[in-house]
């Protein structure tokens, strides 16, 4: 089973991506199998992302972008909608998923993102809605996500590699938002329990999420032996009237996904 068949992707959806442990290296393992299948699929943010070398973009503002996309979207491959540059980290950008420059790309605004998704029927969008510092966890601030209110699929990414490890800014980006949430203190070894309630948390991991939208959990790990503790995180996930599945992917694997788990 595929990344795009794990998440049950439909074609024409707009999909976002929140947390933290993996979300664009899952939105871009997602987008370039829409592409082999020979889909029309954008990826985009509403944060910033580092820019991918060799790839075309679409830069708003614009006074009509919808016809512009559709012209980038006449040619094969990956198109990539921002707003526009500024410095980055080379450092961090070498870490990327993908050949990046050290320039970070300003994300559309979500109402823009709502509304080029609104006119191009058909086009299936990817979309990074919040940042996480290259955390395993993450706990939004008041101000994030920034959430496209007419989300389709939201996917909750969350790094299993934070089990074990103490509670600080290290393994989990805005740790002190995250202790309050869980009500501990700062420093405490993250449990399976404690990375389920932050992923399940209606002011974490759900924060925000529209309430057409379906939810999945995306677990994930480095290597193709199943986590231990993945199967006692997605039941109690699984406890959530808004989380339909639960799926656990081991990167680097070109075939990521090792389990799946659903509400009966």
């Amino acid at each position: 089973m595929n990344l795009q068949t794990a998440l049950g992707v439909k074609l024409g959806e707009l999909i976002v991506f929140v947390g933290a442990g993996g979300k664009t290296t899952s939105a871009w393992r997602l987008m370039n199998s829409l592409l082999d299948s020979g889909e029309r699929a954008i990826f985009s943010t509403t944060t910033r992302i580092f820019k991918p070398r060799d790839v075309p973009l679409f830069l708003s503002p614009h006074p009509r972008p919808a016809p512009i996309v559709m012209k980038l979207l006449e040619s094969p491959g990956l198109i990539l909608a921002a707003a526009r540059g500024e410095k980055g980290d080379p450092e961090q950008a070498a870490r990327c998923p993908y050949a990046a420059e050290p320039v970070k790309l300003v994300g559309l605004k979500a109402v823009t993102l709502n509304e080029l998704a609104r006119r191009l029927p058909g086009v299936t969008w990817l979309v990074e809605a919040d940042g996480a510092k290259g955390r395993l966890l993450k706990a939004p601030a008041e101000h994030e996500p920034v959430m496209p209110r007419g989300a389709d699929l939201v996917v909750v990414v969350a790094g299993l590699g934070a089990i074990g490890k103490p509670l600080i800014d290290q393994t989990v980006h805005r740790s002190e938002i995250a202790a309050q949430l869980l009500n501990v203190p700062l420093g405490t070894a993250i449990t399976p329990g404690m990375l389920a309630t932050l992923v399940g948390h209606t002011s974490g991991g759900l924060k925000d999420v529209p309430p057409r939208a379906e939810v999945i959990a995306l677990l994930t790990q480095q290597g193709d032996s199943p986590d231990a503790h993945a199967e006692t995180i997605a039941q109690q996930l699984l406890v959530s009237s808004r989380i339909s599945r639960v799926v656990l992917a081991g990167f680097p694997a070109l075939d990521p996904v090792l389990e799946m788990w659903q509400r009966p």
